[in-house]
Formats: C-alpha cells, structure tokens, sequence
C-alpha cells in the first residue's frame, strides 16, 4: 500500500503539474472550439425547466443574474492530496471545513489543491409550488484522470448535511482511514468504471414558499493520493464533468 509520504517522496508527485498543466490546455482548446469559456466542469438546468421552475444562481435574491449554465474555471495545479481536513470537527462543529467552504462566497472553490463549485438552485414556479430537481453527473471527458479523482456533494436541509464521496472501484481493495466517519455513514459511494456516469440519484426538495425559495449546493473535487491508482499512469491524462439538474414532477 502507498502513503501519501511515500507518494510524496516519489516521481510520482509530479503528477500533478504535467496533469495541471494538460487539463489547461485542454480546456483552453475546448473553449476555442466552442468559442466560449469552459471549465473543468459545468452545471446546468434541463431546457424544459430553465427559469419556469427552477435556476441557477450565486445571489438567489438577484434575479437579474439568474442563469442556466455556470462553468467551473480551469484548475490550473491539481496534485495528490488526502484531505482529512475535510472530514474533521471542531468542537461541536461537525465536518468544519466543509461548511466553512460551503457557507464562503458562492462560486469558484479553490482550497489546499481541493477544487469545486458551490451555487443556489432556485425554485421558480410561479404559483409556489414545492419541486423535487434530480441532480446528474457525467463525465464528458475521461482518459484515466478520474481513475484517482474525488468528488464529493453537500448541501444543508432541514438541520441535517448531506453528502456523498464517489470514487471509482479500486483496481486494489483500499480502506482510507481519512474517510472513515463518510464509510460509517454509508456515504461513499463508487462508479464503475468505463462509466461516463458518476451518479444520477440525488435529489433534493426545494419549497416554494418565498424567502425560502432556494437550496445551495458544493460539489468538489480532488486527487487522491492514497488511491492504488494514483500512480504514473495517469500521467497527462485528463476529465471534465457535467453536473444537470432537472425538476420531477414540477407545477405550473
């Protein structure tokens, strides 16, 4: 089994520039292409429900800037981490730095080479109606890199947080002691591999009532650097997700 030490220690570590510095030129010649920016990963609403029922937001209170699309910036230097920070108390403030980095400012999240995104969705129905939106994310892009890579989902409802570790299957059986509380509370979670899908069944409610008329949502993302595959042959490969929210059963 490798450490994060012996990792550390090895050529290994160079992973993560060479990769940092392939994702940028990817994504940069993706954004050519399509003539607009692009990230490392995008989030948007099903046509059928953009603005009748459901957007997205950084400032739910600012209609004006309601959108349907937002796209991640480019992660310009991944790298091997275990971030056990991440699942960590203070005092009696469960998982901190999750909800430190969940109630910071909305947008780009870039902290300790763990990346992400954290946005409102915004219920707007127009008679108030209570919606349940399903939460999908895919892979556009994968030759290899999300073969070490994290993501992690959370939002806070009801007094209660919520969230979710996916990984794909180890090549090798691996027990990550840094994730110990998540496996204790059934949240880790795999994908197969070869599967452009990473999960298609989260789903939140999100009242109508106005005031209250919106959930935020952090999704990250990170390298592992005790994962069995985070080894040379992820050297220069690279992915991109896409994160859809579409409503079920929706009123008028």
């Amino acid at each position: 089994m490798k450490s994060f030490v012996s990792l550390f220690n090895t050529k290994v570590f160079k992973i993560g520039l060479l990769v940092a510095l392939f994702i940028t030129a990817a994504i940069i010649a993706i954004a050519m292409i399509l003539g607009q920016e692009a990230g490392f990963f995008t989030i948007r609403v099903q046509n059928g429900d953009a603005l009748k029922t459901i957007t997205l937001a950084l400032n739910p209170e600012d209609e004006l800037h309601y959108s349907t699309n937002f796209n991640a910036k480019p992660i310009d230097d991944f790298d091997q981490t275990s971030p056990a920070y991440l699942f960590q108390s203070e005092g009696t403030k469960r998982f901190a730095k999750i909800m430190d980095l969940h109630n910071g400012p909305a947008g780009d999240i870039s902290f300790d080479k763990t990346y992400g995104y954290s946005f409102y969705i915004v219920n707007t129905t127009a008679n108030h109606t209570d919606v349940t939106v399903k939460l999908s994310l895919s892979m556009t892009k994968d030759d290899g890199l999300s073969d070490a890579i994290r993501v992690m989902t959370y939002y806070e409802a009801n007094g209660y947080q919520h969230f979710s570790v996916y990984q794909k299957t180890d090549t090798e059986p691996k027990v990550y002691a840094e994730y110990q509380e998540i496996e204790q509370r059934n949240a880790l979670k795999e994908f197969r591999d070869g599967s452009t899908t990473v999960f298609n069944d989260e789903e939140v409610t999100i009242t109508g009532t106005s005031g209250s008329n919106y959930l935020r949502y952090t999704i990250l993302f990170w390298l592992e650097g005790e994962d069995p595959d985070c080894t040379e042959k992820i050297l220069g490969k690279s992915a991109a997700f896409s994160l859809l929210a579409e409503v079920e059963g929706a009123g008028e």
